[in-house]
């Protein structure tokens, strides 16, 4: 008997030992959602992965991949092709059959491989999908089509009165910046030079937060109020639409910390604000427009910015019932995020606004703070290649205006001017081209520091750059 029990105990064990060693396989093509919009990733037997993305191009990557079974969790590693980046993560195979993944990429050797399976982004660097083999069920959890009412066209028409236009900053945005006087005076005269150069609209990047109390009510200081008021009025007297841009936000815009308002107090604070702003202006003509929230951060997420913003627009139309609103995307304002946005059912005088810089790299060349101080992208050729991404993130941007009856604005995209210059030109006429063609409303960045395009010293524009922009016969 005893040795009977042995060898049940031994079989037991081989079973286990079997089952534990069976190999985990991800070969074929799996299905999952990035922001509620469709991605695709392909495993192949020779170790070759597609990650395709319908609202991201930069999420579209080919290369190698492979997995490592023996780790708690289950460990994956991806090699994009040509990018010089990698991709370090988990993964595990729910009883259901589904997958889930978490991976960072990034620069090799400067990437977290995750330790837990997060669904919540917590930077822009890490991903994470929900993956399953049926492509069915996930374009059924994509929303449907949208008829908006026939109230719906007078934002469209707001939208064109936008047109081509410029982002005002490091006028009154109050973010410091090493060699730059924030807040410095702009003359009369600047504005007019806007308006000559052809531009339609300004962008008005206004720090509130700086120039208000920090106890309740959250009064602004009647002082700020006048000089924005000043700018705002020489904007309408050249015949620029304006824009009034909630700009750099401690905690929920920006990740700088408020040592005095609570991160809580800040929304509250927020809403004081735009119940100030909506009193203020609600007389001024409809060529002025609000702009909610620059860039919600990631520590706010979709949800509550979702529910931020329905309540601002309440609170706005108690003093602007006719005023048109835009409206940023979710995490940091970005493109691949708009099917994250609940906008509320009954209101149609919203623009939904988005930022757009790829290839990142490219714009944002030898920048630190934006994790680009070692590339090399410098050039930028305009080839079909290099084009093919825009192109694909324009389609999408454009199918969702259609499908939900929203009007778009790029409420920001440029280079710096450290790049070539030719290429500046080549890569903004294009951007700047494809938004036209699809009725997208534009504001470029910027007007001062190192995205700018005109010279402050002399006052000129950089002439490469406005032919290539085509602003006079828009």
């Amino acid at each position: 008997m005893k040795r009977f029990i042995s060898f049940a105990w031994v079989a037991a064990l081989m079973l286990l030992a079997t089952a534990c060693s069976k190999k985990v396989s991800l070969e074929g093509t799996w299905y999952g959602l990035y922001n509620k919009s469709l991605a695709t990733i392909t495993f192949s037997a020779d170790s070759t992965m597609d990650l395709s993305s319908e609202a991201f191009s930069t999420l579209s990557k080919q290369g190698k991949y492979s997995i490592n079974t023996q780790t708690t969790p289950m460990q994956i590693d991806m090699e994009p092709e040509g990018l010089g980046m990698s991709g370090e993560g988990i993964f595990r195979i729910n009883p259901d059959q589904t997958m889930e993944i978490c991976i960072d990429f990034g620069v090799p050797g400067q990437i977290k491989r995750p330790t837990e399976i997060n669904s919540k982004q917590t930077s822009m660097t890490t991903l994470y999908f929900m993956l399953t083999r049926d492509k069915e069920s996930v374009l059924a959890e994509i929303a449907p089509k949208v008829k908006a009412p026939a109230e719906a066209r007078l934002a469209f028409e707001r939208n064109k009165r936008l047109g081509s236009g410029i982002n005002l900053n490091a006028v009154v945005d109050g973010n410091l910046h090493p060699g730059y006087e924030r807040d410095a005076p702009l003359p009369d005269s600047e504005i007019k030079s806007i308006a000559n150069a052809g531009f339609q609209s300004i962008r008005l990047n206004v720090c509130w937060a700086k120039h208000a109390a920090t106890e309740k009510p959250y009064t602004i200081a009647p002082a700020f109020f006048k000089k924005v008021d000043h700018i705002v009025d020489e904007c309408l007297k050249n015949g620029l639409a304006v824009s009034i841009d909630q700009h750099y936000y401690p905690y929920i815009n920006m990740d700088q910390p408020d040592e005095n308002v609570s991160y809580e107090d800040n929304y509250e604070r927020l809403y004081s604000f735009w119940e100030q702003l909506g009193e203020h202006y609600k007389n001024y003509p409809p060529e002025v427009y609000f702009d909610l929230l620059n860039e919600p951060n990631l520590r706010m997420g979709a949800d509550k910015w979702n529910e931020v913003l329905n309540k601002l627009i309440k609170i706005v139309r108690k003093s602007n019932p006719d005023r048109t609103l835009l409206i940023a995307t979710p995490n940091l304002g970005q493109h691949w995020t708009l099917n994250l946005l609940e906008l509320p059912e009954d209101d149609w005088n919203l623009i939904v606004e988005f930022h757009y810089y790829l290839p990142h790299l490219f714009t944002h060349n030898g920048l630190a703070y934006a994790q680009a101080e070692n590339s090399q992208q410098a050039v930028w050729m305009g080839t079909d290649e290099e084009k093919a991404p825009i192109l694909q993130d324009f389609d999408f941007i454009q199918r969702w205006s259609e499908a939900h009856g929203r009007p778009v604005n790029m409420g920001e995209y440029g280079t710096v001017n450290t790049v070539n210059e030719a290429s500046r030109a080549r890569y903004l006429g294009f951007v700047h081209g494809e938004a036209v063609k699809r009725g997208i409303s534009s504001h470029l960045w910027g007007y001062r520091e190192v995205f700018q395009i005109r010279d402050e010293k002399t006052g000129e524009w950089v002439p490469e750059i406005l032919n290539a922009l085509n602003l006079k016969d828009k």
